[in-house]
């Protein structure tokens, strides 16, 4: 029974993570690199076809890309998103795999449950189709791995090294900042490790990394060239200050998620300062805390110096960082609740629950009303639905750049995400090339992924005039980061017989 009272307020935390989960894939609008997933991960293109034409021509490891074809059955985008329940379901067994292993971390792994929980990015990445909540939660079970084998001595049963293992083959084939991250994670426990020449903890470590290590080379062989070619021309913002502030705002934004398990990481901190100044030596979860935080230096420090070479930092790519800062507090944090007595640390735990679940009503609607061509969509829906003749227009040219970026998908996925929206919402696109105006009802030229506004007014009536369209006035709205241009119907020419009779002398 003493058990489970520490459980239940892990385990309610996890319940509504898994509820908000659900309801942000199922609700959220999609954006541009969701439709990108889904467009190359559709059934029906060889898996060797997508293998070498798309996947392996992107800027990311392929795995996300095979994960996702493989549950591409699940449907549209919202639905096909439920994978990453799965990803997190399984993050979540190989943690308690972990766990049970090492009983001793199972108060840093509860506190480390509440912090991810209530994290902006957990439920924000957790509702997209992309990699990046497959980063963060193989990130955090890594991160708890390398400290398990280092408090631990050794790499522990059948469960726990299968966990680690797993772990090691996702983060470092996921995504290439996850990679790196991870890497720079494992150096410090190696190097120490291998110091006190414990072998065991050497080999414990060492051979999971090496071996995914060598798988990601070996696809790095492959799309180095091409990761080359495609970001010579990025879009990613250069130079220090970009990098520092991605970096910044990241861990900032960690660190203030769930100010419960923020004071708990204070005050065993204060608590572990003390036990050193006691013991003159640092071990356990202290030295696998310090290990832990020289790792996120490394990486930190590391990233920013490549992100100066070429472009590569932003907060989302970052999530493998993320997961180990929310384990450095808890692994702190967990110092605090191995002083308390049971009634305390039930306490604690049940406060961060509420902490967690008040986050979560926070950073839903945030997750969910994020920018995504939905606004846009319902925008043209309501002008169809209002007024069933109306003509909607896309242009190849409103999204030029973007088509013309490698790899080659680009120039298929821009037209399957207006037609994958405009299905959506239940009205028609005009045929490419057509100059159609409705006669009875508003046109509507509609433009997205416009991120920099490149178009107003002005440039989109310049454009339409240019290919023939006869457009006077304009009701021109941004919307996020699209836009759609409404032009009203010409009056008849009867009815412009009647106007400059009425206005004769």
């Amino acid at each position: 029974m003493a058990r489970w009272s520490v459980r239940i307020p892990v385990f309610a935390a996890m319940s509504l993570l898994g509820c908000a989960l659900v309801w942000a894939c199922l609700h959220r609008g999609p954006w541009y690199d969701e439709f990108y997933t889904q467009f190359v991960t559709r059934p029906g293109v060889p898996w060797g076809t997508a293998l070498r034409g798309s996947w392996l021509a992107d800027n990311h490891p392929p795995l996300y890309y095979i994960l996702a074809r493989a549950t591409a059955w699940l449907g549209s985008i919202a639905e096909h998103r439920l994978l990453n329940l799965a990803l997190g379901a399984a993050a979540l067994v190989g943690a308690l795999a972990i766990v049970r292993d090492v009983p001793r971390l199972a108060p840093a792994a509860s506190l480390l449950a509440l912090e991810l929980a209530a994290n902006p990015w957990t439920l924000i990445t957790g509702s997209e189709l992309r990699s990046y909540f497959l980063s963060l939660c193989a990130g955090a079970v890594f991160a708890l791995g390398l400290c398990a084998v280092q408090v631990a001595g050794e790499a522990g049963g059948r469960g726990r090294p299968a966990a680690f293992w797993i772990a090691a083959l996702l983060a470092f084939n996921t995504h290439i900042i996850t990679s790196l991250t991870c890497a720079a994670l494992a150096l410090p426990f190696l190097l120490e490790a291998g110091f006190r020449r414990n072998w065991r903890e050497v080999r414990a470590i060492g051979v999971p990394v090496m071996v995914s290590g060598t798988v990601f080379t070996a696809v790095t062989a492959i799309q180095l060239p091409i990761w080359l070619s495609n970001t010579a021309v990025f879009w990613i913002a250069p130079g220090f200050d970009s990098a520092r502030w991605s970096v910044e705002w990241a861990v900032l934004r960690t660190i203030e998620s769930n100010p419960v398990v923020l004071a708990a990481a204070l005050v065993g901190a204060v608590l572990l300062v003390r036990d050193l100044a006691i013991s003159k030596k640092l071990r356990g979860e202290a030295w696998a805390l310090v290990l832990l935080a020289a790792g996120v230096v490394v990486a930190a420090t590391g990233l920013v110096g490549l992100h100066l070479l070429r472009p590569i930092l932003i907060e989302k790519y970052l999530m493998a960082l993320i997961a180990a800062v929310c384990f450095g507090m808890a692994l702190a944090g967990g110092r605090l609740l191995e002083s308390l007595d049971l009634r305390w640390r039930v306490l604690v735990l049940g406060v961060g629950a509420l902490a967690t679940a008040w986050a979560l009503a926070l950073n839903l609607p945030l997750a969910v009303e994020r920018l995504g061509w939905q606004t846009t969509g319902r925008a043209i829906a309501r002008e169809v639905a209002h007024c069933p003749g109306t003509v909607v227009h896309t242009d190849p040219f409103w999204n030029a750049e973007v088509m013309a970026m490698m790899p080659r998908d680009n120039a298929q996925v821009v037209p399957f995400a207006y037609r994958y929206v405009a299905r959506s919402f239940g009205f028609a696109i005009a045929p490419a090339g057509s100059r159609e105006m409705a006669a009875h009802c508003p046109t509507v030229f509609w433009g997205e992924h416009d991120s920099r506004r490149k178009f107003d007014r002005q440039t989109v009536t310049a454009h339409l005039r240019r290919e023939g369209f006869d457009v006077e006035a304009m009701d021109f709205r941004r919307l996020g980061d699209g836009w759609i241009a409404i032009v009203p119907p010409s009056p008849p020419p009867s009815a412009l017989l009647v106007q400059t009779a009425e206005m004769a002398p």
